[in-house]
């Protein structure tokens, strides 16, 4: 293919999102490689949602929509199908389970050539005839995040074999060594002696924040849990605190951070105690950081920390195994070497590796 005419070729992503996370960032770094590498980005927003994540942008545009709609809402399809036979984009990216019927019927209809879904969760995938039209007669893809993805969807339904489902390992650059730490001893009034492990996301049931108290409950009095991210509508933090008095001072909630770098310069460890998960970027960036994870053992991060090489591995909802991993990394029982945990990134999990990988899915 010539690269002058992929270089023309424009892109449409649709992230009709009330939250902003892991996908969502994503969807940003997606944007911005295709941006920059020539190509028309489209990025479709509910309206007051997330726009300026998006500013400054090389040859990226903001398209507002008020109703994300449901798979019936033929008001939605009709203006995607609009908007897209305008627009004539080369492929459509529906980042959103949510959002796969209407993408793909309003591309289909529009005659767009690629479209992509993707599935960053196990999620199960009716056998129903919403689904065998979109993969069977549709024929849109589906992208992964990692091989246990893959090989879930595989054996659950018959619609996906290997022309129809790939795998992409999310990417992040190195980050700078040098910059802003936050220091949350001085914030917190704490002890030099302080150990503080980190963890960052919603503060939902799925991430398994619920946890936190029975965790630290079990860990030496010096350890304190450091927590970013927004209150989720599952667990309500001032409640958590109030039934969990005893160990209150010890578990600190330090809302949005939007300067994640500062944040893992701050810690010691991180944690990720979740109950569900795909690849969390977060533990990509921990890795990039060098530091020492202590993780559930969630498909995506038994693949990501390769089975115990990169990080210490426990059951789910084994706070007793989690703080045990935390122990023996605070303990020097169990040792992470900064530069290995970071050549992990480098060596397959780089940004680099991920936009090659993703370019030739959507545009060859």
């Amino acid at each position: 293919m010539d690269k002058t005419q992929l270089s023309e070729k424009s892109l449409v992503i649709f992230c009709p999102t009330k939250f902003w996370g892991g996908i969502e960032k994503n969807v940003r770094l997606r944007a911005k490689h295709f941006g920059e590498k020539g190509h028309k980005v489209f990025v479709v927003l509910l309206k007051n949602r997330f726009a300026e994540h998006f500013e400054g942008l090389n040859n990226v545009e903001i398209i507002s929509i008020t109703k994300r709609g449901g798979d019936l809402n033929l008001f939605v399809l009709f203006n995607y199908y609009v908007f897209l036979k305008k627009v004539k984009p080369y492929v459509v990216f529906a980042p959103l389970k949510r959002d796969w019927w209407l993408v793909t019927a309003a591309a289909s209809m529009a005659k767009v050539p690629n479209k992509i879904l993707y599935l960053g969760n196990k999620r199960k995938i009716r056998n129903g005839l919403k689904y065998k039209v979109v993969f069977n007669h549709l024929k849109a893809k589906v992208l992964v995040n990692s091989n246990s993805l893959k090989e879930h969807l595989l054996n659950s339904t018959h619609f996906f074999h290997e022309k129809n489902l790939f795998r992409i390992y999310n990417g992040i650059h190195l980050p700078e060594q040098e910059g802003e730490s936050r220091n949350y001893k001085k914030e917190l009034k704490l002890s030099n002696s302080s150990y503080l492990v980190g963890c960052a996301g919603w503060l939902n049931l799925r991430k398994g924040f619920d946890l936190l108290p029975e965790i630290i409950r079990k860990l030496p009095k010096n350890i304190h849990i450091i927590h970013v991210g927004k209150s989720g509508f599952e667990i309500d933090q001032a409640e958590l605190m109030n039934n969990n008095k005893d160990v209150a001072d010890r578990i600190h909630f330090m809302d949005h951070e939007t300067n994640m770098d500062a944040f893992f310069r701050g810690i010691d460890l991180f944690l990720l105690c979740s109950r569900s998960e795909g690849m969390a970027n977060v533990l990509n960036e921990a890795l990039g950081h060098g530091k020492p994870i202590v993780s559930t053992k969630v498909p995506g991060s038994e693949e990501l920390l390769d089975n115990g090489t990169y990080g210490i591995l426990t059951a789910i909802e084994d706070t007793e195994g989690i703080a045990q991993g935390i122990r023996d990394i605070h303990e020097k029982k169990m040792v992470f070497i900064k530069e290995n945990q970071q050549s992990r990134i480098t060596e397959t999990f780089s940004l680099q590796r991920m936009m090659a990988k993703t370019e030739q899915l959507f545009f060859q």
